[in-house]
């Protein structure tokens, strides 16, 4: 079947920091008997994506609560506090970049459901769909309700009870004509990729938090937010094969050069 994606959008929802070790290992920051060491700290931007399809809009995660500083605990915002974020950056403002409005929204795919993925989706939760693979929606609550939610943040969870959602199991799922959703794990159970083939025939792969950085695509090599280290090195290749094929980019979202290497919206992929 022909791919009904017209444009890919890519929404800009601030910017995040942490140190290095979450993302990439680096030995010569390991402190050694008797000698600290200086640690090292990246700011990454934290992003989503809006997908015009003819069969309806589609918004691939909701970057982090408007209002993080208040509302997320202060021993997680010690760990990764929101270096940037303005009116520009709320979703609502970043959907209008495209030329819709948040009631436009058809689906809502969650990559995974993390506090800095999962924050904004307020304002979509009425009118569309929620999609995720049901081993992250399950693994979120279970972590939640057991009194240890990490980067799951209960009250982005909370918000999306009564929404209408839909989950899979399977390892891949086509949501339109053209939009993949590709089951890998590794940095949490039910994290995946989003594949996107546009008209004109080129691909492009939103990585999610699967992979950070560039540099961890190339040294395939995660840092302490590695999930599970087998799903990880073996998918790891799987996204490399994939992106083989030909007109076939890989978008890391939290790659401090994004910006660099793609454009934002209201400018689109085709």
């Amino acid at each position: 079947m022909d791919s009904g994606v017209k444009r890919l959008f890519l929404l800009d929802y601030g910017w995040l920091a942490g140190e290095m070790g979450w993302f990439i290992p680096n030995p010569s920051l390991y402190p050694e008997k008797d000698e600290a060491k200086v640690t090292e700290w990246v700011e990454i931007p934290v992003t989503g994506a809006l997908i015009e399809h003819d069969d309806g809009i589609i918004v691939v995660d909701t970057g982090s609560h408007p209002e993080a500083e208040k509302v997320w605990p202060e021993a997680l915002w010690n760990v990764f506090p929101m270096t940037k974020f303005t009116e520009e950056n709320r979703i609502e403002n970043q959907i209008k970049l495209t030329g819709y409005e948040p009631e436009d929204v058809t689906y809502v795919v969650f990559t995974h459901l993390h506090l800095d993925h999962a924050g904004q989706t307020e304002p979509l939760k009425d009118s569309a769909t929620m999609v995720a693979h049901r081993k992250e929606l399950m693994h979120a609550l279970y972590m939640i309700w057991t009194g240890k939610p990490g980067a799951y943040f209960p009250g982005d969870i909370d918000a999306l009870r009564g929404a209408d959602w839909f989950t899979f199991e399977t390892n891949e799922f086509e949501l339109l004509p053209g939009v993949k959703l590709i089951l890998v794990g590794g940095h949490t159970p039910g994290s995946i990729l989003v594949s996107v083939t546009t008209k004109k025939g080129n691909n492009y792969i939103l990585t999610g938090d699967f992979v950070h950085l560039q540099e961890e695509l190339e040294v395939e090599s995660k840092g302490w937010l590695l999930g599970d280290a087998e799903e990880y090195y073996t998918n790891i290749r799987k996204l490399k094969i994939l992106a083989r094929r030909s007109n076939t980019k890989i978008i890391i979202g939290h790659e401090p050069r994004l910006w660099e290497m793609f454009p934002k919206a209201p400018k689109y992929l085709d």
